[in-house]
């Protein structure tokens, strides 16, 4: 080993004794631990979910339509030169005996799939089930109690369970996907009476061909699109679920900046406290002959080795977190997920890397280009204009870097301003309220005159450390309530007798029968007739060149409508302007939902034309209705007067709420009426709320490891300041105040900054949470009493027994060769 690396290692083997040094390697070890993670399982999923979009579309072009897809529409589609069938999707309960559940049904043709390939346990003999079979992923053959060879009753079927389905292409979209699947032969679809005319399903044509084949049908196909139809290509949008987990890997992501940016707010603050002791070994080493390129390569070794140490100690802990994230969400997840590609596991080493060459090389190259003779008599650096130039623009080769990490530039962007911004605005406050309330102690106690000196003179290092902190314990105590708090307050908002069932696809013939049922079972409960309709004309003419650019964009504009006719008013709909019509009024009117009206300039007396199956119904607003869209009620859009959609084809709708001791009563009516599909609310929330705890932990993880980061921060930081302490205690200690005396003013100033920090943060949270309830989650905010009461001393204690751990107390001797020294 040559001279320089030996040295290197001799020093650093001293380095790590320092409070810097070990800081610098807590903060880059988080950083990298952190990276891996992220960077490791957002490559899982990414290849899980989108990784070939081929196979979880199942085809190369896949055209979904809410109608059946006719023999007319596949005539004016050139289907030659390529592969191409059929699939039904829709939900539907299945079950054994008395044991319910809510699946995703896929009904199918073959061939299937056109890409990608259906994983069964035993490897299945044909491609598709056969007439009389059904496959269904292991969730639900556990929850039903099902062994290969049972039964499962589809609708008014039988089907006969022979295959374990353990992978499949062309999942659907939104809760279908996540839902558990079966498949079943479209030869047993009749059979079971699940579809009639009206029913809801999303109907797919899947085709394959080559790509010259497949671009030509695309661009043939878009603009003959239907109001109910889409198409989606490899090159265009995916309906799949990548896109929530995108979502929440992107939300991790920005959790995981806050993290980042302390440790790089500490590797910076401790690369500084580094570089200032360094003064005196730099200028020996100098005037013994090393040149000023070896005096860079030597610090530049030290920090590779503190990197090597890091990054084996953080790749670890980021390979043992992520594989503890993934069993933590695999259950949720639709299927298992492939390893992440080799070059994920180098992005955390890499990013330490960044961080510490881009951030240690200048206070580096500053000590370098100090003269011998500056650096012997321990003056403080001179201002270089080169060195604050370099450390610009590592600052922002480091900001580019994270951007690039994170793949979500606005958001973090965002993030970094808030940051930035807050930080200002509250260390000027606390620096304010600190002058504040120390001017009362002034007043009264000795050291209190002390302590506002000392506010004083240390305006920038309140200001900095204030920012820091305030920051951190808002972001920390808006993780921690929004784990427990709100969604709590998300389902409180539903009163105690929400209904928790919905009944979809009830026929006309069944309405009566169903009707019965339910006043037999003291349920209460009303049908709603359900009509599918779009919104097509606005006073005689086409409604788009009537609207603005915005209202052009309206969702209720942009997809099919599910209309309803009423004779009364239903209960959970007031009216907001107009009358409600007679039960004998002849002409055609509309009852509109009140938000609707008001972002497409509505108004009563309009007339609204809709297309329903092809036949053009119009019909004049008489009211306007509002809509609490989260009552778990049917609710509509539009409501017409009855007469008016009379003859279009119709299914029925209603929900009502069971309490769990009458769960039999569900069971009950599938038996009864086993064509109907039974949705079970209470079965979807828990499934979100189990998204949004695990992925709420998460995140919680990532905000303990930022915890870290901040108080690493917090002690580095206090370092700087305890040094001039030491010489102030000192002077004081030799002007007759006593060593216990300061202590306590060194007490007493970390006591006043941890509670103002505290006030601060509360603040700051309840801003932040109350954005929250009304930006996101749409209810009324709230105080927190217990933030405002456990905050402020939890800021105060923490202050104090970190400076309790780095403060030593001073000997008299001590302070007089202190005070030599200085």
């Amino acid at each position: 080993m040559s001279l320089l690396p030996r040295l290197a290692r001799r020093q650093l083997h001293t380095q790590l004794r320092t409070t810097e040094w070990r800081a610098l390697l807590l903060a880059t070890w988080v950083a990298i631990a952190l990276t891996t993670l992220l960077a490791v399982l957002g490559d899982r999923l990414e290849r899980g979910l989108l990784r070939e979009s081929a196979s979880l579309l199942g085809a190369d072009l896949v055209l979904s339509s809410s109608r059946p897809i006719t023999s007319k529409r596949l005539d004016q589609i050139d289907l030659s030169d390529t592969h191409h069938t059929q699939v039904i999707q829709f939900p539907s309960m299945v079950g054994q005996g008395d044991e319910l559940m809510l699946v995703s049904v896929r009904v199918l043709k073959s061939p299937y799939p056109l890409r990608g390939e259906l994983v069964t346990e035993p490897v299945q003999q044909g491609e598709i089930p056969g007439p009389g079979e059904v496959w269904a992923e292991p969730r639900v053959m556990t929850q039903l109690g099902l062994e290969l060879g049972d039964q499962l009753e589809f609708g008014y079927a039988k089907l006969t369970l022979t295959h374990r389905l353990l992978a499949s292409p062309d999942r659907g979209s939104g809760f279908r996907s996540f839902s558990p699947h079966i498949l079943v032969n479209h030869a047993d679809l009749e059979a079971s009476g699940v579809l009639a005319e009206g029913s809801r399903a999303d109907y797919r044509l899947l085709i394959a061909g080559s790509s010259e084949r497949i671009r030509q049908l695309d661009q043939k196909l878009r603009p003959t699109l239907a109001d109910h139809e889409r198409l989606h290509a490899l090159q265009a949008d995916q309906p799949m679920t990548g896109n929530a987990l995108g979502n929440a890997l992107r939300y991790l992501k920005l959790t995981a900046l806050i993290a980042l940016l302390l440790s790089a707010m500490t590797i910076v603050l401790a690369l500084r406290r580094f570089a200032l002791g360094q003064h005196t070994r730099s200028a020996l080493l100098l005037n013994l002959g090393l040149k000023p390129g070896q005096l860079v390569q030597l610090y530049l070794y030290q920090l590779l080795m503190a990197w090597a140490i890091t990054s084996i100690l953080g790749f670890i802990t980021g390979y043992l977190l992520q594989a503890a994230v993934y069993q933590w969400l695999a259950d949720l997840l639709p299927q298992s997920l492939p390893a992440a590609g080799w070059l994920r596991w180098l992005t955390g080493p890499a990013l330490g890397l960044a961080l510490l060459v881009l951030l240690g090389l200048p206070p580096i190259l500053q000590l370098a280009r100090i003269p011998v003779a500056h650096l012997l008599r321990g003056d403080p650096p001179p201002r270089d204009r080169i060195a604050m130039l370099l450390q610009g623009s590592s600052a922002l080769l480091l900001i580019i870097t994270l951007l690039a990490f994170l793949q979500a530039p606005a958001a973090a962007i965002s993030l970094l301003l808030f940051l930035m911004i807050g930080g200002v605005l509250f260390g000027w406050l606390a620096q304010w309220a600190l002058i504040a309330s120390a001017k009362p102690l002034a007043r009264r106690l000795l050291l209190g005159r002390l302590l506002l000196m000392r506010l004083r003179q240390q305006r920038q290092w309140h200001r900095l450390q204030a920012a820091v902190v305030v920051m951190l314990l808002t972001l920390l105590s808006v993780i921690w309530i929004s784990r427990s708090d709100l969604l709590q307050q998300w389902q409180a908002q539903f009163p105690s007798d929400t209904p928790n069932y919905f009944v979809i696809n009830i026929q006309p013939w069944e309405k009566e029968a169903l009707d019965q049922f339910l006043d037999e079972q003291s349920l209460e409960t009303e049908l709603y007739p359900m009509i599918r309709g779009r919104f097509t004309e606005l006073n005689g003419a086409p409604v788009q060149p009537q609207l603005n650019e915005k209202q052009q964009s309206h969702n209720t504009l942009r997809r099919e409508l599910n209309l309803s006719w009423s004779t009364e008013r239903p209960e959970h709909n007031p009216l907001q302007a107009g009358e409600w019509w007679s039960a004998d009024s002849t002409e055609p009117l509309i009852s509109i939902e009140g938000e609707m009206a008001q972002e497409l300039g509505l108004k009563i007396g309009d007339r609204l034309g809709f297309d329903v199956g092809g036949v053009q119904i119009e019909g004049r607003i008489s009211n306007i209705r509002e809509v609490v869209w989260t009552s778990f009620r049917p609710n509509f859009y539009i409501i017409f007067s009855p007469g008016a959609l009379e003859g279009a084809p119709s299914t029925w709708i209603t929900s009502f709420h069971l309490p769990p001791e009458r769960q039999q009563v569900s069971r009950q009516l599938l038996q009864q009426f086993p064509s109907l599909t039974l949705i079970d609310i209470d079965q979807l929330l828990s499934q979100l709320s189990q998204w949004l705890k695990r992925l709420a932990d998460s995140s919680a993880l990532i905000l303990a490891l930022s915890l870290g980061c901040g108080l690493m921060l917090l002690g580095v930081t206090l370092l700087q300041a305890l040094e001039q302490r030491r010489f102030e205690s000192a002077l004081l200690q030799t002007l007759g105040v006593t060593a216990e005396q300061a202590r306590r003013l060194d007490l007493l100033e970390f006591l006043l900054i941890g509670l103002v920090c505290g006030v601060l943060a509360s603040i700051s949270a309840e801003a932040v949470l109350a954005s929250l309830h009304l930006y996101l989650l749409q209810i009324d905010p709230r105080l927190h009493p217990l933030l405002w009461l456990s905050l402020p001393p939890m800021a105060a204690l923490l202050f104090v027994l970190i400076g309790l751990l780095i403060r030593r107390p001073l000997r008299l001797d001590q302070c007089y060769r202190l005070l030599r020294s200085g």
